[in-house]
C-alpha cells in the first residue's frame, strides 16, 4: 500500500513536471499581441491630413477688354460678343460668356468716336471726330462696302429693321433743323419732320414699328417732348411731356419704353418709370437713368443700375453726363410689371468701382455685359 503510494506520487510528479514544460514553450512560441514589443514598422505614425483646399471664389464681375471699348453689342445670331477698340478701331470679337477674346479686324481706324451697329448687325454707322468735327460713315458688312455721309448731321440712328438711316440735318442757310430718312448710303433720302425746335435731338426706332421716336436731350431745366413720326412722314404726335431732364430706352417689343428724369421741375431727385405707347406714365420709384438700365428679351425685366457717390451739389441728370463725376454702382433688377426688385449682385461681390454705361444682356440672357466710364473697358457680370 505505501508501495502504490509511492508510485502515484512519483507518476503526478512526472505529469506536473512535463506540462509545465509544455506550457512554458507554447507561450514562448505563439507570444500575445496584446503585449508585445512593438516592432520598428509599427511605430512609424501615419501621414498628417493635407489641410482642405479652399477654392478661390470666383469673381461675379470679369474683365472682358484689354482697352477702352466703343459699341459693345450681342449678336444674337452668332452669341458673340462684338466691340472696337477706343484707341485704334480694331473690332474683337469674344463668346457670350466673355472668354476667347480674338481680333476680328486689322484695319485701324484714327478719330473714331462713336459706333451705332444695325438691328441685324450686318451694317455700322460710325462717327470719326476730325478737327473738332463729326463726320459719320457707314459699312456694309456683308457687302464690304463704306460710305461717307453729308456734313452737318447732328445725330445718326437706324430704323428699326436696318435698312434706313434716321438722322436730324441742319441746314446753314435756312438755320433749320430737319428730321430725315435715307439709305444707308445717304441716298435717296426724304424730309419727314420739317422742323425740330430743339438744338440737341435725340432718336430712336421704335422696336418692330416703322415709327420713329424723338425728343430733346435731357436737360435738368428742360421738359421733355416725347414725339413720334412715322418713317414715310405724316401727323407728328407728342406721346408725352411734363418731365423734365427725361431720357427714354425702348423695350425690345416696341410696346413700353423706360424714363428716367426728375421728380419734379427744380427737384434734383432722378426716378425711373415706364410708359406706354398711349403715354400712360408708371413711376418705378428707382434712382436711375436709362444708360443704366437693359431690358430683358421677354419685356418683363429690367436690369439697372443705382449710381452711388453722387455729390450733392449736383445738377442731374446734366452733371453726370458731361462727366464731372463718376458714379459708384450696384446691381439690381425689377419686374415691371409687379414692381419687385431683387439685387444682381451682393455688395460682397463687386470687387471694385463701376460707374455702369450701356449695359447689355448676353444672347441666353445669362451674362450681363456694360462699358465701365472710370477705364473705359468691358466688363460681365455672370447672372
Amino acid at each position: 500500500m505505501k508501495k502504490a503510494f509511492i508510485i502515484s506520487a512519483i507518476l503526478f510528479g512526472i505529469t506536473l513536471l512535463i506540462w509545465g514544460v509544455y506550457n512554458m514553450a507554447f507561450k514562448k512560441s505563439s507570444g500575445n499581441p496584446t503585449t508585445a514589443k512593438p516592432t520598428a514598422q509599427a511605430t512609424i505614425q501615419p501621414p498628417k491630413a493635407e489641410p482642405p483646399v479652399v477654392l478661390k471664389k470666383q469673381d461675379k464681375i470679369t474683365l472682358v477688354s484689354k482697352d477702352p471699348v466703343l459699341g459693345a453689342i450681342s449678336n444674337k445670331q452668332t452669341e458673340k460678343i462684338f466691340f472696337y477698340s477706343a484707341l485704334d478701331g480694331i473690332i474683337w470679337q469674344a463668346d457670350s460668356d466673355g472668354t476667347s477674346v480674338i481680333q476680328n479686324t486689322s484695319t485701324k481706324l484714327t478719330g473714331l468716336v462713336g459706333v451705332d451697329w444695325s438691328p441685324d448687325k450686318t451694317k455700322v454707322l460710325t462717327t470719326f471726330n476730325k478737327d473738332g468735327k463729326n463726320i459719320f460713315y457707314t459699312y456694309d458688312n456683308v457687302k464690304k462696302i463704306g460710305n461717307q455721309l453729308k456734313e452737318n448731321l447732328d445725330s445718326v440712328t437706324w430704323d428699326s429693321l436696318g435698312g434706313k438711316i434716321i438722322y436730324k440735318y441742319f441746314d446753314i442757310k435756312a438755320k433749320k433743323r430737319s428730321l430725315s430718312v435715307a439709305d444707308p448710303d445717304g441716298n435717296n433720302w426724304k424730309t419727314i419732320v420739317e422742323n425740330i425746335p430743339f438744338r440737341n435731338v435725340s432718336i430712336a426706332a421704335v422696336p418692330l414699328t416703322s415709327v420713329i421716336s424723338f425728343w430733346n436731350a435731357p436737360v435738368a431745366a428742360e421738359e421733355s417732348v416725347l414725339q413720334i413720326v412715322a418713317a414715310t412722314g405724316g401727323e407728328v404726335k407728342n406721346i408725352f411731356k411734363g418731365r423734365f431732364g427725361a431720357d427714354y430706352l425702348w423695350s425690345p417689343d416696341g410696346t413700353q419704353a423706360l424714363v428716367s428724369s426728375l421728380v419734379s421741375k427744380n427737384n434734383k431727385t432722378i426716378t425711373l418709370g415706364v410708359i406706354n405707347l398711349q403715354g400712360e406714365y408708371r413711376d418705378l420709384g428707382i434712382p436711375t437713368i436709362v444708360s443704366k438700365c437693359a431690358w430683358s428679351s421677354d419685356g418683363k425685366t429690367v436690369y439697372y443700375m443705382l449710381p452711388g457717390g453722387i455729390p450733392s451739389g449736383a445738377i442731374m441728370p446734366d452733371d453726370y453726363l458731361s462727366k464731372k463725376f463718376m458714379t459708384n454702382d450696384t446691381f439690381w433688377k425689377v419686374n415691371v410689371i409687379t414692381g419687385s426688385k431683387d439685387r444682381v449682385l451682393e455688395l460682397a461681390d463687386i470687387n471694385d468701382s463701376y460707374d455702369v454705361t450701356l449695359p447689355f444682356l448676353s444672347a441666353t440672357e445669362n451674362s450681363l455685359f456694360f462699358t465701365n466710364r472710370v477705364n473705359g473697358k468691358l466688363y460681365r457680370v455672370a447672372l
